[in-house]
């Protein structure tokens, strides 16, 4: 576990970003954690992806962040710390090259073209709303809203964060600059760096699901023509069905119904039904009212989704 004690200066200071190198790092980390079944929503892109990436390419990466990572005490070159909200993966290359690891660049520019890149278009969109959502908390209630949200297992007590960590780290920022950057592959590896006065990590961000294959690109069609006829939608029916999928990331019922083709008020009524069962949650950012996936409902979508 990191520890982090934020003083006002610091807190006054908290960005939120995503980055592609973060994601390749953590997805990475994920298929070489999980050797045989890679848990849901990232079994179907671990399945494309082991088949489609050399072996010797795995293993020269997973060797080379084994033994290169260096301690969370000390800065991380191998991830350097994005310097805008949406680095483009060129610039984040570029960046591992200037600090010395021009192999390394190379390999993951080529474990990216393959394992990542094509699914980088609809995971980018996921990506753009969880920041659009957490900027909107941060700017509308302030950091100490937005920091107790993160979930998964991150613990803020002013002023106090907690970030789970495979090392054990105290770390006091004074003056400094935080930023939280959002990733759908956390789950393989959490990813954290300092340089100078700048501390960042990553965590889980809302929307994995759209690595199980479960893509927004059914906008405007109606929803008879994007629900396929599984046991997902033999138990909730096709509209109930429909709104589940459609929950990537944090959505509005009206961005909902543009989604899935139906009208705004029958996505009201599916969506005050899966909330009555624990599926999905709402919550208020300024005058939006979003909607997201529960546990519940994520684990229901990975059992009878597909």
């Amino acid at each position: 576990m990191i520890r982090l004690r934020l003083d006002e200066l610091t807190l006054g200071r908290v960005r939120i970003a995503i980055s592609p190198l973060w994601e390749a790092i953590s997805s990475l980390a994920l298929i070489t954690r999980y050797r045989s079944e890679t848990p849901y929503p990232y079994a179907k892109w671990a399945a494309t992806a082991v088949r489609r990436v050399p072996p010797a390419l795995r293993r020269e990466l997973a060797t080379t962040v084994r033994t290169q990572w260096v301690s969370p005490s000390s800065p991380s070159s191998l991830a350097p710390i994005p310097q805008e909200p949406s680095p483009a993966i060129e610039d984040e290359l570029l960046a591992l090259r200037a600090a010395g690891h021009d192999r390394f660049a190379q390999l993951m520019s080529d474990y990216w073209n393959i394992a990542v890149a094509p699914c980088w278009p609809d995971m980018r969109g996921v990506l753009e709303e969880e920041i659009l959502v957490r900027g909107r908390t941060l700017v509308t209630w302030g950091a100490d809203k937005m920091l107790q949200d993160l979930g998964g297992r991150i613990r803020w007590e002013h002023p106090d964060l907690s970030v789970p960590h495979h090392a054990d780290l105290d770390c006091p920022m004074t003056d400094g600059r935080l930023i939280i950057v959002a990733v759908l592959f956390a789950r393989g590896t959490r990813v954290f760096a300092t340089f100078d006065d700048t501390v960042a990590f990553s965590y889980q961000a809302q929307g994995a699901a759209v690595l199980g294959g479960h893509t927004t690109t059914h906008r405007g069609k109606p929803v008879d023509d994007v629900i396929p006829r599984d046991n997902l939608t033999i138990l909730l029916g096709r509209g109930r069905a429909a709104v589940l999928r459609a929950l990537l990331s944090p959505t509005t019922t009206t961005g909902l119904a543009s989604c899935i083709g139906l009208a705004p008020s029958t996505v009201s009524q599916h969506l005050a039904v899966l909330s009555s069962a624990g599926l999905v949650r709402r919550h208020r950012v300024g005058i939006r009212v979003l909607y997201q996936l529960e546990d519940s409902g994520l684990a229901l979508l990975a059992e009878l989704g597909s």
